[in-house]
């Protein structure tokens, strides 16, 4: 996540959020992306840009303050997103290159305020890694942008979800390494089935493609797992939502889904200082799968309304 505070800040990253009308109310904040750890940074970054994929230069990597020791992507011309890779040893620690830099007391009160408070709602132990990471992007770019992440990643095209009557399609990408999601998220791409300038032909809801008119290829939501199993009869995930509505934070919808089903989901409305969608979702032990065809229909309905 990215928010610069110098409101006269101009760079690339801005300039992809002004040109779409929403997406310019905030054109300092946004996602840009993950870091893939590698074994060997040259040779990862060479053979890349052998199949002609761009990277800032060094000069342009400071400019922007990013870390100095990632190589770095330019932003894909399909989601708008950017890749970068990290040279690290699995038991290393992660070390980011940012040269000057300092935690202010405000922020770290802030942290600490949180963490306090889901310690005291009883939810900290329910909250688990992210499970998978959602990206928005226009129907004629589904297929390349998923080939494009795959070509950056070591991740495999797992299946996909038709949404016709939400003029929509899901598609699920996981890592090809035998590790689960919360050690690497899934990255999903959502696009219409119909681009917006002939659904007039068919009248069908749009709601993927209207996101991305209005706010850009961009990550649409980030899906938060939640632990399988319930409280006192309550199933977790249910927890979880009680407790951020108590403390004034919205849905776009009631949970969807059921145990019988195999998991539970809901999103979260979208954030004011982000625009991203927080999604929760728990899976029960016996499920055999990553998402259910009516719970994407319902999540893509709801989210046509933010």
């Amino acid at each position: 996540m990215r928010e610069v505070k110098d409101d006269h800040l101009i760079d690339i990253f801005r300039s992809l959020n002004e040109v779409y009308p929403i997406g310019a109310k905030k054109p300092n904040s946004r996602y840009m992306g993950e870091i893939i750890r590698v074994t060997d940074l040259h040779s990862v970054v060479k053979m890349q840009q052998q199949r002609e994929f761009r990277f800032f230069n060094q000069d342009e990597v400071r400019k922007l303050e990013l870390p100095g020791n990632l190589a770095v992507s330019k932003p894909s011309p399909y989601t708008h997103n950017i890749v970068a890779y990290l040279e690290r040893e699995p038991d290393e620690a992660r070390v980011y290159a940012l040269g000057v830099s300092v935690i202010k007391p405000e922020v770290q009160a802030a942290y600490l305020e949180a963490k306090a408070l889901q310690d005291k709602l009883g939810i900290s132990d329910l909250l688990l890694p992210i499970d998978h990471l959602a990206t928005r992007v226009y129907s004629q770019n589904r297929e390349v942008a998923i080939l494009e992440y795959l070509s950056w990643s070591s991740y495999y095209f797992w299946g996909a979800y038709n949404i016709k009557d939400q003029n929509s399609s899901t598609n699920i990408t996981k890592s090809a390494h035998p590790i689960p999601e919360s050690k690497s998220p899934a990255k999903v791409f959502t696009a219409n089935n119909t681009p917006y300038f002939i659904n007039h032909l068919e009248h069908l809801p749009s709601p993927t493609e209207t996101f991305v008119r209005n706010y850009g290829p961009r990550l649409h939501h980030m899906a938060i797992a939640v632990k399988d199993g319930e409280r006192d009869g309550k199933e977790h995930i249910d927890l979880v939502v009680d407790a951020i509505t108590e403390n004034g934070k919205g849905f776009l919808l009631d949970v969807i889904g059921s145990k019988a089903e195999g998991l539970k989901q809901i999103f979260s409305n979208a954030s004011e200082h982000s625009s991203l969608i927080i999604e929760y979702v728990q899976r029960y032990g016996s499920f055999d799968g990553f998402f259910t065809q009516q719970n994407v229909a319902k999540l893509t309905e709801a989210a046509g309304f933010m």
